[in-house]
């Protein structure tokens, strides 16, 4: 009420330069239509506080002026100062209303009211007629919303459909909202008239409307050009776009990601258009496009995840990945003779990205794996890290690489996985291995290797790599094993419910189980 007073007083809300003695009688208090202003509520604070008071005490039931012009009741207001030019009855909807016309005892006549930016007759005053002015221009969201629509005219609003929900044109309201069947349409003080239609419109309220992610509509629909990756539309809004691809699909892409996907060279770069809206979780946000996969977070950094490593992401939860939260950009590395790659940190571990394929080494497997040589001996992983019980394993270019609880990390060369494989696993006879396999030389001059585990070894000749219990193990070595009479095995160890058996160069041996 004090803003429109002061708009309607002095005009103070819109000129950005007032004079002095606008400003000394800003709300026009104790300036009485038939006297000298009183020089005693000179000065802007002055002139405000005492008008904002006086308002105040004429809606205290204990005021003398609160049964004068009361709620609920047509009272006779004076057209004008001249009293000659007689009253009309008034009904007095609220308290506001009633202040008002206490503070400014005159309503406009109907020369007034037929010509409100003009001028009406000698008994016409304006005082009232001018604030409901403003304030209807400023406040009255539902009115300006309704009259800006029907100045479009058919040719823009026919294809709107029936008005669903107009609900949210509340007269505090700041931003008035109209739902129609394939549209909807917004208007405030500040940006006026705005509305959004059809695919955008619907995708607009599914995501909540004024009131969701997006806020208020920002700017018109725009035709997007794509290059080689076709054309489309945008439509701006307070907290980001929504995007409209060649197929019609609909996807949001909010304010921080856009910065940066803009920067890439939006729908025509090489991102390409967007295939799933913005996912936030805590401040930090993730989106899928044609191209690859982009994070944004709390500290606006940005990355852009492509390839197998995007990918997965895409497939996989995105910002909420078993991954967690990129650390850094890809790197390229080479390995070796296990070629090239890239490499990428994460809040949970180093992810490996070869070819088509991206894993995650665990940080909990890191140290195993830097036991063993790291990637450059083992070269790049092969699949996801897997748990069983205490044990934490992952398969390799060049074995799985095996970490139990507190020991260190040991290498299962691939040669020994089948054997490994056949006896059970490491939930086998087997269990899991103590020791790296170690060389080991047959009478034959074959070098072949050992590998030691819980329950038995690992050997590895000329003909493969097979697999024994430590009884049988036992009973070989007391034959010189592969330097002795037997030479190296030739199938894995088998047994009974009495008997383990194995086949080996120049015979077989059985023991007791």
């Amino acid at each position: 009420m004090i803003l429109v007073l002061l708009q309607k007083e002095q005009g103070l809300i819109t000129n950005f330069n007032p004079t002095a003695d606008k400003l000394k009688i800003a709300t026009g208090y104790a300036c009485p239509d038939t006297a000298p202003c009183d020089a005693k509520y000179f000065g802007f604070y002055n002139q405000v506080y005492s008008a904002a008071s006086q308002l105040k005490r004429y809606t205290e039931p204990a005021s003398s002026f609160y049964n004068s012009k009361p709620v609920g009741v047509r009272s006779p207001i004076l057209l004008h100062p001249n009293a000659r030019c007689g009253t009309k009855l008034v009904k007095i909807k609220n308290l506001a209303t009633h202040a008002l016309y206490i503070y400014t005892p005159y309503t406009p006549n109907d020369a007034a009211l037929a010509n409100l930016t003009g001028i009406g007759d000698s008994c016409s005053s304006y005082g009232n007629s001018n604030f409901w002015e403003y304030y209807s221009y400023w406040f009255d969201a539902h009115a300006n919303l309704s009259s800006e629509i029907d100045d479009q005219g058919d040719a823009i609003t026919s294809d709107w459909g029936t008005l669903i929900d107009d609900s949210s044109c509340t007269e505090t309201a700041n931003t008035c909202s109209a739902d129609f069947d394939n549209a909807v349409a917004t208007w405030n003080i500040i940006a006026g008239l705005k509305y959004v239609t059809g695919p955008i419109a619907t995708k607009y309220k599914s995501a909540g409307g004024v009131s969701g992610q997006l806020g208020t509509i920002s700017r018109p629909t725009e035709t997007i050009n794509g290059g080689s990756n076709g054309d489309g539309s945008r439509q701006k809004f307070l907290n980001g776009f929504i995007y409209r691809d060649p197929t019609d699909a609909t996807f949001i892409v909010l304010n921080d990601v856009f910065l940066y996907y803009s920067e890439t060279g939006g729908p025509s770069g090489s991102l390409g258009w967007p295939t799933s809206d913005a996912s936030c979780t805590d401040g930090n946000c993730g989106q899928d496009f044609a191209g690859g996969y982009v994070m944004s977070s709390q500290n606006n950094t940005f990355l852009v995840l492509d390839g197998a490593i995007g990918e997965y992401l895409q497939a996989n939860g995105g910002i909420n990945s078993p991954w967690g939260l990129p650390l850094s950009a890809a790197e390229t590395r080479t390995f070796g003779s296990f070629g090239t790659g890239r490499i990428q940190q994460f809040e949970n571990g180093t992810v490996y990205e070869k070819d088509d394929t991206a894993y995650l080494v665990a940080d909990a497997l890191a140290a195993a794996l830097a036991d063993v040589g790291g990637v450059e001996v083992v070269g790049w992983p092969l699949a996801e890290p897997v748990r069983t019980g205490g044990t934490l394993s992952q398969l390799y270019s060049a074995g799985r690489v095996v970490k139990v609880g507190s020991e260190q990390g040991v290498l299962i060369p691939t040669d020994s996985l089948k054997a490994l494989r056949l006896a059970g696993g490491m939930s086998g006879y087997l269990g899991v291995p103590t020791s790296n396999a170690m060389e080991y030389k047959g009478k034959d001059g074959y070098l072949g290797s050992k590998q030691a585990f819980e329950g038995g070894t690992i050997v590895r000749g000329p003909a493969d790599a097979f697999a024994m219990p430590d009884a049988l193990w036992d009973a070989y070595l007391t034959k010189n094993g592969a330097k002795g009479k037997y030479g190296w095995p030739v199938g894995n160890a088998k047994s009974t419910s009495r008997y383990w058996t194995q086949s080996f160069q120049r015979g077989s041996i059985r023991v007791s189980r």
